[in-house]
């Protein structure tokens, strides 16, 4: 694949505000920053700060979260779990290592691997494919400095219309992290891994990178992994009011999959390997770039304008029993938006308008193998596609204390498969998918630190290629949502808490396309379904003076409730839709000494099982994990850390798969949770 050199990006970022009038000529000829106006003003115009972000997503009608990297970074940070387990709404669970089953508001039911249903993005620039599936192991906790959700329509700000928003993770720049820090971490089950990142402010230019490499045997027979990220970004001041930054993201993922096991393996063994996963080397290996550029500009009026480019070359080999797929993804995007404050009605008036257009091209293999070693090719077809996104949204002031603000979007897709592989017949098909996303809400500042808020949104999803095929002509996927929340603070302490009920037409389910068939099932529409949950956090001061003087007890509470259900289906009636719990809860209390010390114990609970198959006849079962995280600060330059999981060897399935129905039966559905665990890291900061 031929991709743009950084300077080509920043030329077509530029060119893309040039072209639309935004940016005057003059200011590429004003003159470079001084060192000492650079230093003075400490934040980058192109990417938020923790502080900005939370100001920012304050003050959306809606469930959001920001998470502070130094809150999973105290201990063995590794995947999506470790990231966002404290966000009420989301559900992450490690099907194995960093291979994530990961849904809001329980979006992508029915998909159990290759994430979809949500909006996926590093530095506010797409993680997703062009199709809309996304994978993110290549994401480093470690090389970030916060994540940023937006649940559902509240994402409307990076042009995610889907029914489970979108998740900005964000590096740090230059001017967020001027200094290097090295950190060794170490484990159960061989698990090593080594980091080195850094940043600084040059004149006027920034620049922050990592550099992190792991390997592991895995808690299980034959899941072995062993990943190298790169992340990095360089951002020049070319004014005052004008910024571009560049952006360069390389993983090489490699991991074993050591497949599921039926609920009888897991009670006796948790560590076996599924006898056909290991007997076929099934695994999960891609190596992954993305190039991007970035410009902002605020012109003399206040307005901001955000533009940029961005270029994906993906390369998946994922041997499998059923087959090795091969495919090589590229694909090109550009978005740009336009922020401003004005007036309507007397009343002050913030505008956002934007776009996302992006096309992906994938040649898409799959090959009989023995082991991984290709034999022959079954399949092969092009898969190309296109998105367009154009939207707005219109905040109103309506007093000093409430907002009114509504959005729209337009979506098109369109979805494209050439076959290449002719002996079986023509399976080529193309398919077309558009629709307006309206939204609207109020946002009521009740006091100076209490809100409530409510929204009413559409949401539209078109699928990816793994539920189409030339036979299956699916319709989009489409969702009506009412939400009700507030957040705020009162004698320290913090809540966030929202209600939802979403009305889906549409949604992507698993159906059994031959009755004397029992495993022919495919991804079908369902007629009518309902996901309806409630979103809690809590958190605040338990004590101060424990066991000595300034030593501080904090308590932290995340609590999601989640019921997702068929609506008088033809097939499965008011079934519960499978794959995630109804009730997962997440708790801590974190003991503060004065001396440099931390103590953290933590609990994880699932009360109750929930169901493997649509027609409801196989479950999980409850668990309850206890863990803890201790740290030792000895300097500014020097911390220690002991993170150690599921203390009681607890045996449970994190997650499973979905399959149409089990008749009761056992299957071999079920994905072991790590068994007992410690971790022990140092980390010198300079």
């Amino acid at each position: 694949m031929h991709m743009h050199t950084p300077f080509t990006l920043q030329a077509l970022s530029l060119g893309v505000l040039l072209a639309f009038g935004l940016l005057p000529e003059p200011a590429f000829a004003n003159p470079a920053l001084s060192n000492v106006e650079v230093q003075a003003q400490r934040e980058a115009l192109s990417a938020a700060s923790v502080r900005v972000a939370e100001e920012k997503l304050g003050q959306t009608a809606g469930g959001t979260a920001v998470v502070r990297a130094e809150s999973f970074e105290a201990g063995k940070a590794v995947t999506i779990k470790d990231m966002l387990d404290f966000t009420p709404g989301v559900f992450a669970q490690s099907r194995v290592n960093e291979e994530a089953r990961l849904s809001i508001r329980g979006s992508g039911l029915s998909r159990t691997f290759h994430m979809r249903g949500i909006r996926l993005l590093q530095d506010g620039i797409p993680i997703n494919l062009a199709d809309g599936g996304s994978d993110f192991q290549d994401i480093d906790p470690l090389a970030l400095q916060h994540v940023e959700v937006y649940k559902g329509a509240n994402a409307l700000q990076y042009g995610a219309a889907s029914l489970g928003g979108a998740i900005n993770f964000v590096t740090p720049t230059g001017y967020t992290t001027p200094n290097s820090v090295v950190r060794l971490d170490a484990g159960s089950h061989a698990f090593a891994r080594a980091q080195f990142k850094t940043g600084h402010v040059v004149g006027n230019w920034d620049y922050f990178a990592s550099m992190s490499q792991l390997r592991s045997d895995g808690f299980r027979e034959f899941s072995g992994q062993k990943n190298t990220r790169l992340n990095a970004n360089a951002g020049l001041k070319i004014s005052p009011q004008l910024e571009t930054r560049f952006y360069v993201i390389h993983g090489d993922m490699n991991q074993e999959l050591p497949g599921n096991l039926s609920k009888a393996q897991l009670q006796t063994d948790t560590t076996q390997a599924n006898a056909a996963s290991a007997g076929s080397n099934s695994q999960r290996d891609f190596l992954i770039t993305r190039v991007a550029n970035k410009t902002t500009w605020i012109s003399p009026g206040g307005v901001e304008y955000n533009a940029g480019v961005y270029a994906v070359d993906k390369n998946l080999y994922h041997p499998l029993s059923f087959g090795l797929i091969d495919q090589q993804t590229r694909d090109v995007g550009t978005f740009g938006n336009r922020n401003a404050q004005g007036e309507l009605w007397g009343l002050r008036h913030d505008t956002t308008l934007g776009y996302n257009l992006v096309h992906g091209v994938t040649e898409a293999r799959i090959f009989n193998h023995v082991r991984g070693d290709r034999t022959s090719l079954r399949s092969y077809e092009d898969q190309k596609a296109h998105n367009m996104e154009l939207y707005g949204e219109s905040r109103l002031h309506v007093t000093d204390r409430l907002q009114w603000i509504n959005g729209l979007q337009w979506t098109h897709a369109k979805r494209t498969a050439d076959d290449q592989f002719l002996s079986d017949g023509d399976g080529s098909y193309q398919r077309r998918y558009a629709q307006f996303s309206p939204k609207t809400g109020l946002l009521w500042q009740a006091t100076h630190v209490v809100q409530v808020y409510g929204n009413l949104s559409r949401a539209f999803e078109p699928p990816t290629f793994s539920e189409t095929s030339p036979t299956r002509s699916l319709q989009a996927q489409e969702s009506t949502t009412l939400e009700l929340g507030t957040r705020g603070e009162i004698n320290q302490i913090k809540w966030d808490i929202s209600a939802y009920t979403s009305r889906l037409n549409n949604e992507f389910v698993s159906y059994q396309l031959d009755p004397l068939v029992p495993g022919l099932s495919a991804i079908l529409n369902a007629d009518d379904t309902v996901h309806q949950g409630v979103e809690i956090g809590l958190a605040g001061p338990l004590a101060r003076s424990v066991v000595a003087t300034a030593d501080t007890l904090h308590w932290q509470l995340a609590y999601t409730f989640g019921r997702f259900r068929f609506n008088q289906d033809p097939v499965y009636g008011n079934a519960a839709i499978p794959g995630i719990p109804e009730q997962y809860v997440r708790a801590k209390l974190d003991y503060s000494h004065p001396a440099g010390w931390t103590v953290t114990p933590n609990i994880e609970y699932v009360p109750q099982g929930y169901f493997v198959d649509l027609a409801n006849t196989l479950s999980t079962d409850p668990y309850l994990l206890l863990g803890v995280n201790a740290s030792y600060r000895f300097s500014e330059t020097l911390r220690v850390f002991v993170d150690a999981r599921n203390l009681t060897d607890k045996v449970y399935a994190a997650t499973t798969g979905v399959i149409v129905n089990a008749n009761g039966a056992d299957s071999a559905q079920f994905a072991p949770g790590e068994g007992r665990g410690v971790y022990a890291g140092v980390e010198v900061k300079w």
